[in-house]
């Protein structure tokens, strides 16, 4: 039986449900902005990423809320996770399949 909260996740668009904004004074980053969902108006900065090296279909990842209506929400917030996690999957998958991004294993990284 699959758990209600995952029953229930919204599948994550870009420029529906998350956009993809600028870093500021010209940083080579880029922000996420929550536009639907339960943390609207929420922007995260996402840092590292990778994926389990034990085949899992697991991504790692760590973020920082950058800025956000509400002033206690924290990268602590068990939910912000999942959310967090479902807006980056959907980010990759979207870079995979129009070539912005490239998987690269870690030996090709150093």
């Amino acid at each position: 039986m699959i758990p209600e909260h995952i029953e229930q996740r919204m599948p994550q668009e870009e420029n529906k449900t998350y956009q993809l904004i600028p870093g500021k004074d010209g940083d080579q980053h880029w922000l996420v902005r929550f536009i639907d969902g339960p943390f609207i108006e929420t922007v995260v900065q996402y840092g590292a990423i990778s994926i389990n090296d034990a085949g899992e279909d697991t991504i790692n990842f760590n973020f920082f809320v950058e800025s956000s209506p509400d002033p206690d929400l924290n990268e602590e917030n068990l939910e912000l996770q999942e959310w967090c996690g479902d807006v980056l999957e959907a980010i990759i998958k979207n870079g995979i399949q129009d070539g912005s991004i490239h998987m690269r294993s870690k030996d090709e990284a150093d």
